[in-house]
């Protein structure tokens, strides 16, 4: 490259910032809630609903950290009274499950940051918001094909699937 950016190399660096953005403002805005829970913590809370019965080696194996990191926030999720293990004879490991506690900490977070999202988009089309979302979804997916299940929260305030897919002229811009 020459002395200037190429316009995808600053459109990449216009997504970083965004999603930079995007992630501070929503753990400053989740720590309102009544349990105060970190990012880190949400992202614990969010796999085990999403996976019902996961144990530490299936968080610690999905976010590529070390095990030990997984039992440390484990611990103090268990010592909150968020999380709890499961008593289990199969298997290593103990399935984990979220307490009354730590499904409520968990709702009231997801509301938050569902409040934060829809203010975001007030002024936006319902296209312009399906579009949005399909586009997310597509990069979360990545090149790896990994893929994260459908965040219970699309249940309660209703999935986008069926959104309208815009105009034949916004198709065609896909």
């Amino acid at each position: 490259m020459t002395g200037t950016t190429a316009p995808r190399e600053t459109a990449t660096s216009d997504i970083l910032g965004a999603l930079i953005v995007v992630s501070r403002r929503g753990v400053a805005d989740a720590r309102t809630a009544n349990l105060s829970l970190s990012m880190t913590d949400q992202s614990i809370l969010g796999f085990i609903v999403d996976n019902p019965g996961c144990r530490s080696v299936d968080i610690a194996q999905a976010y590529r950290l070390n095990r030990s990191t997984v039992s440390r926030q484990l611990a103090g999720l268990v010592s909150l009274g968020v999380v709890r293990e499961v008593a289990d004879a199969a298997g290593r490991g103990r399935p984990l499950e979220l307490t009354e506690t730590g499904q409520a900490a968990y709702d009231e977070a997801i509301g938050i940051l569902h409040g934060i999202v829809s203010r975001q988009l007030d002024g936006w089309s319902d296209a312009e918001v399906a579009r949005f979302a399909r586009d997310l979804q597509r990069f979360n997916v990545g090149r790896t094909g990994e893929t994260r299940p459908r965040h219970p929260l699309e249940t309660r305030v209703g999935s986008h699937e069926n959104a309208p897919q815009g105009t034949s002229e916004e198709k065609e811009q896909q």
